[in-house]
């Protein structure tokens, strides 16, 4: 007669899966002065960890990048209803389809799909936007990676819009102009994508 074989229940592992569905489990290590780090890692190993520690919290980046912060109440972050407003004059454009506009700090900042879906559409017309074409236009779309393209800081009562530079180093451009939050997304937020974007001023 065969004796049963005990099986040992796996620990439980904090865990957190991104949006590009990898997984990723929560772990403790040291810093060099001894001190507790927090780090995540695809797979589990010996210093994981069952739960997240008191005061810090999951983080994923735009581009899915999962790390472990501290938790900061007194953080200043736009307001939900701000960014709300903006992803509403994103989702007029038809050319801005997979853009995503996210708070961060206490901006409301626009992030460019790379490839853009336009790129990828023109692509898959090319191919006789066949099924296949298609497939692989959506999954592209879902691996993208985002940059930054237009942000609107709190200045005052409003708001002041910047767009991205490319020219040398790059970087946030000069103040394009103050206003209300939607009055700016409305004149500005249209020319993303298109050659009149280069010329805002």
């Amino acid at each position: 007669m065969t004796r049963p074989r005990l099986v040992t229940p796996a620990p439980a592992v904090f865990a957190h899966t991104n949006r590009m569905r990898v997984t990723y489990y929560l772990h403790e290590g040291r810093t060099k002065t001894g001190k507790p780090r927090y780090v995540f890692t695809k797979t589990v190993g010996p210093e994981a960890l069952a739960e997240m520690p008191d005061g810090f919290e999951v983080s994923e980046s735009i581009n899915a990048v999962v790390s472990v912060r501290r938790k900061n109440p007194g953080a200043v972050v736009a307001p939900e209803e701000d960014r709300k407003a903006v992803e509403t004059v994103v989702g007029r454009h038809a050319h801005l389809r997979g853009y995503v506009v996210r708070a961060v700090g206490n901006a409301v900042v626009i992030f460019e799909p790379r490839p853009r879906p336009d790129e990828l559409r023109d692509l898959a017309q090319r191919l006789g936007n066949t099924p296949r074409a298609l497939g692989y236009v959506e999954d592209q779309m879902k691996k993208a990676q985002y940059a930054p393209v237009m942000k609107f800081e709190p200045e005052g009562a409003g708001y002041v819009a910047f767009r991205m530079t490319y020219r040398g180093n790059g970087g946030w451009s000069w103040p394009l102009r103050t206003g209300k939050l939607l009055d700016l997304a409305r004149r500005f937020v249209g020319s993303i994508g298109t050659e009149e974007f280069f010329d805002l001023m």
